[in-house]
């Protein structure tokens, strides 16, 4: 019986995140989720993003409506610094760099309680490896830029690849980058600031009609569960408790016990992140949740049963 964990939650090929910049826009942001909803409706595709939110732009009104998106479970919170001003090179003084790190991510969580807010998002400027440096001792990723498709084990958690999205692109652009992370079995990025339906600002924004299309031929490429369809602040956390982590299988009383072993120095605030993972079974199996709970699972027309887990799961094959 083979026993392993998987790239991405379910067992998907490949996994997609919509970002978004700033967090200041109202009426679009309502458009963004309006979709969100209509998708979620007519394929049972969730399509959840982050936002990276600039703490200065933030008043009560936008503060109510992120928190319903985070009700709605739609959206989380990435840092986009204090004043969307600081650049995180070495130029710039260490203890300006890590006051913004440490302050950004103080007030979010104050601002919107339960909130990790465990990745940031960098608000343009230049940067380096050591201007950097403060942001791993708060943040598990830092959305930058690139236009490549990620792959687990060869991330750079501090200046994670993402496709920047604008008026100036037609949609054919957007489908082949969601079509290439399908293609590489990969982790496709895609960074926004808002949606539009004028031309107008060409850098900061996507045709309104054009998103909406492309969030349906996401939803159509991602039924099945080929495509995990989670936020930049999930993906991150599964890939790097996956990076970091190993599986031990032992047998106790003719029931098997598959155990992750997180290596120390992974970052604890993604310690309790449920991983996929992957049996092969011609029969059913009894599986033994870690609530006391047990379910019995039939393997897909490929012999693959897909079991989620944060710290061990104990099961027995069924015969």
């Amino acid at each position: 019986m083979n026993i392993e964990i998987c790239n991405y939650k379910g067992g998907a090929d490949c996994a997609f995140s919509f970002t978004f910049d700033d967090g200041c826009y109202y009426d679009s942001t309502r458009e963004v989720i309006e979709k969100f909803e209509d998708v979620y409706k007519k394929t049972g595709v969730k399509i959840k993003a982050t936002v990276g939110i600039t703490v200065a732009f933030m008043h009560e009104r936008l503060i109510n409506m992120w928190r319903e998106a985070i009700e709605a479970n739609y959206f989380d919170i990435a840092s986009h610094t204090i004043g969307h001003d600081i650049a995180f090179c070495s130029s710039t003084p260490y203890e300006r760099r890590k006051a913004d790190a440490e302050g950004a991510q103080a007030k979010l969580r104050e601002m919107f309680p339960g909130e990790e807010v465990k990745t940031f998002i960098f608000a343009g400027g230049a940067r380096d490896e050591e201007g950097t440096a403060p942001l791993a001792e708060h943040y598990i990723a830092c959305r930058a830029g690139g236009d490549g498709v990620n792959q687990p084990g060869k991330i750079n958690w501090l200046d994670v690849n993402c496709l920047t999205a604008m008026l100036a692109k037609d949609l054919k652009y957007y489908t082949d980058y969601i079509d290439k992370t399908i293609s590489e079995g990969g982790w496709g990025v895609q960074m926004n600031h808002w949606i539009t339906h004028k031309d107008e600002d060409v850098f900061h924004s996507q045709n309104a009609e054009q998103f909406k299309v492309e969030c349906d031929y996401l939803a159509e490429r991602a039924r099945g569960g080929k495509i995990w369809t989670g936020s930049f602040e999930e993906v991150a956390s599964y890939i790097r408790k996956y990076e970091n982590s190993t599986l031990q299988v032992s047998e106790q009383d003719g029931k098997l016990k598959a155990e992750i072993l997180v290596n120390s120095d992974t970052p604890s605030a993604i310690i309790d992140t449920p991983l996929t993972i992957l049996v092969e079974s011609e029969s059913d199996i009894l599986v033994y949740n870690e609530d006391g709970t047990t379910e019995r699972c039939s393997p897909d027309q490929n012999g693959k049963i897909y079991i989620s887990a944060a710290k061990s799961v104990v099961f027995e094959p069924i015969a």
